[in-house]
């Protein structure tokens, strides 16, 4: 079992990015971590979803709510409702596949999910609510925002600032030093090399807004 994880995680989120976390889950905490799972849609309730139950929606659940993990992968979705079960909950669990090699330096905040083959060096600051999606680079100093989102096989370089709710897609390099605004889109394939402004779309080698 990771260390400092709760027995029990509740997931919030019966989808695609639902299951990858459920695969981190059990290879954290173990095949009986999982408590359950909460969906919105109606027709899942009592379903079995990858091999655990899902409970149904949240507002149908009166009893005291565990740590949870929230598993969509929507940055605006992820953040309403983390600010609305904030209260509900005893708290957000932070996730961290044991294939990710993660500096003992580094910060990652409660409600992030670091995912398989990822390396956060040393005193990266990860925000609440990121997901560190699979095999992705995050290099020394760098710090990234709240309900941030960098996709698989990106590599922020040295020193590197993203903004709250951004995506930076797929396979994306983010070279030393630049900095991203809030609420961007950074393209698939992009090479960043110039500092991008907040509710940017940018895109290209080098990234253009």
């Amino acid at each position: 079992m990771q260390k400092n994880m709760p027995k029990q995680i509740y997931l919030y989120g019966g989808g695609g990015h639902g299951k990858v976390v459920l695969d981190i889950i059990r290879a954290a905490c173990g095949d009986e971590a999982v408590a359950g799972i909460f969906d919105d849609d109606p027709a899942k309730r009592d379903m079995q979803f990858y091999g655990s139950r899902i409970i149904g929606p949240i507002d149908a659940f009166h009893s005291a709510i565990g740590q949870m993990i929230i598993a969509i992968g929507s940055n605006t979705i992820r953040r309403d409702k983390a600010k609305r079960y904030e209260k509900r909950v005893e708290g957000y669990a932070t996730l961290t596949h044991p294939s990710a090699m993660v500096s003992p330096s580094a910060i990652i905040g409660p409600g992030t999910v670091v995912m398989p083959g990822c390396q956060v060096n040393a005193d990266a600051r990860i925000g609440q609510h990121c997901i560190i999606n699979t095999g992705a680079v995050v290099e020394h100093d760098c710090i990234i925002s709240d309900y941030t989102h960098i996709a698989p096989g990106t590599v922020l370089t040295g020193m590197v600032k993203v903004g709250s709710l951004t995506l930076i897609g797929a396979n994306s390099t983010v070279v030393p030093g630049k900095s991203i605004g809030n609420n961007c889109l950074i393209a698939a394939g992009s090479v960043v090399t110039t500092d991008i402004p907040d509710h940017a779309v940018a895109r290209g080698n080098p990234a253009r807004v």
